[in-house]
């Protein structure tokens, strides 16, 4: 009997999962967006973060840093602003509250616990209109454009130091990466009143802070516009290269890395986002957001977008709102709605649904003969 019961509940949990990757592979492709909201309307974001507990810290490119309270998307409201010039990039450290926002003056390092106050900690000035920035732990690592990659210990965040740096030979360092004990570095040499050329993406070992050492150049295939990776899953490293679209290289042995998929509709990809481990927003130049399932990294494709009239810098995702920083629009709040009327579902899981449903109340009906006969015997 135990034996008869515990295949019942594996058939009724495999047909149960079968359901749930319907229901799912459903909801994704059938989404449509809407936009309830916005942030700073009218403004121009280069960069944002957001917390948990609905906080959004924008980095205005006009005005400077700025936070507001997003729990009403319908209604977001400023609690405080800081201003700086030539902001770029921020990032978050949850844990001790505390901002790291890039200007004209190096570092900016805020506490937030307040948020309607932040306070000024200190800055890190290295001497360079440094403007992208990641931290890890209690090493923030800089792309220092002319003073190369530099490592800076904000264990002490009134008083941070660098550990070590790294310049390429002949060109700077822009944009960074860091995943493991490994940097990605884009490579590029400035030009009066230009856009840069751009040169290539390098990675580097930077498990010891003061000697970063140079492991390879990455392949980044037919061609390369200057990005770096924005996320990681595994092996597999997402690289958002702007006009030559999102990249996803292969990371298994850093000192061959190179491309093992791309996604390219013509779009000039900003921003990558990844959710769920395999599916990435995408915040793109002239379009607005497209969504792309990686589940075969080998071969992403398309399963939904939301156009606007904006250009998209950024995207983010938190919970079940999707936020798109762009230039002039301030940062767009939009959410999915699920259109059950047109659902295009893979006919194998609907198939593998009803056999399995099938053999499933077979069982039942056999089980039911049998005692009806047993007892009919006894009689």
């Amino acid at each position: 009997m135990k034996k008869k019961i515990a295949i019942i509940i594996t058939l009724l949990v495999f047909n149960s999962l079968i359901f749930n990757s319907i229901s799912i592979l459903g909801f994704i492709y059938s989404s449509s967006y809407t936009e309830i909201g916005s942030i700073a309307s009218g403004t121009n974001i280069i960069s944002m973060r957001f917390t948990d507990n609905d906080l959004a810290f924008l980095v205005e490119m006009d005005r400077g840093l700025a936070v507001y309270d997003v729990s009403k998307p319908w209604n977001c409201i400023e609690q405080d602003f800081f201003p700086l010039s030539f902001v770029h990039d921020i990032e978050l450290d949850l844990e001790r509250k505390l901002i790291y926002v890039t200007a004209s003056n190096g570092v900016n390092i805020f506490n937030f616990t307040d948020p309607t106050h932040l306070d000024l900690l200190s800055v890190y000035k290295n001497y360079t209109s440094s403007r992208y920035i990641q931290l890890k732990g209690d090493l923030l690592f800089v792309g220092a454009e002319e003073k190369g990659l530099q490592i800076v210990d904000v264990s002490n965040a009134t008083n941070p130091t660098m550990l070590g740096s790294w310049t390429d030979s002949i060109g700077q360092v822009g944009p960074v990466y860091i995943l493991n004990n490994y940097a990605f570095v884009g490579i590029y040499t400035p030009n009066n009143n230009a856009p840069p050329n751009v040169i290539d993406l390098k990675l580097l070992d930077v498990s010891d802070p003061k000697h970063i050492a140079f492991v390879s150049t990455v392949n980044t295939g037919l061609g390369y516009a200057g990005g770096a990776p924005k996320a990681h899953y595994h092996d597999f490293v997402y690289l958002n290269d702007y006009e030559n679209g999102l990249k996803i290289l292969d990371f298994s042995d850093p000192s061959n890395v190179s491309v093992l998929g791309a996604y390219f509709d013509g779009g000039s990809i900003n921003d990558v986002t990844l959710v769920d481990n395999e599916i990435a927003f995408l915040a793109d130049d002239d379009y607005g957001l497209k969504i792309i399932n990686c589940t075969n990294p080998e071969n992403p494709f398309k399963i939904g977008s939301y156009e606007h009239q904006w250009k998209t810098i950024r995207v983010a995702v938190e919970d079940d709102k999707a936020y798109l920083g762009t230039q002039e629009g301030g940062v767009r709040i939009i959410t999915a709605e699920t259109n059950s009327n047109a659902i295009p579902i893979n006919p194998i899981f609907i198939c593998c649904n009803v056999f399995i449903g099938s053999l499933l109340l077979l069982y039942i009906f056999k089980k039911k003969s049998e005692s009806k006969t047993k007892y009919s015997c006894i009689q």
